[in-house]
């Protein structure tokens, strides 16, 4: 695993599936699927439309799409999520936008 996160700047844009084993801030946007081993943080630039597949999540920015988290799933105040969640652990903090469904009883399949 590397020390410092990898990070998707706000100016790039990626169209297709991002996967890896490290890591992730997101400040530009993604249209896809993302499969991550790690970390995933999406800052407040961030905008995704896709289903997202990780160890923990936080967002600070927008995603539309479904996201399964082996740990957590956070949403910071200033996030805006249209998405169904599948996590073990789920915060939502006072001023965060949601529409979907939570489950949270789930055993996720392996590989994630």
């Amino acid at each position: 695993m590397a020390d410092q996160p990898c990070i998707i700047g706000r100016g790039i844009t990626i169209k297709g599936n991002l996967a890896g084993s490290e890591q992730l801030i997101i400040e530009g946007a993604v249209e896809g699927h993302i499969i991550l081993k790690e970390h995933l943080t999406i800052k407040e630039t961030g905008r995704i439309t896709a289903d997202i597949e990780v160890e923990s999540l936080l967002v600070h920015g927008s995603v539309s799409g479904n996201i399964d988290a082996k740990d957590l799933v956070s949403l910071s105040a200033e996030a805006s999520v249209v998405a169904d969640i599948r996590a073990p652990r789920v915060v939502i903090e006072d001023g965060a936008r949601f529409k979907g469904r939570i489950e949270m009883d789930v055993l996720l399949p392996p590989g994630i």
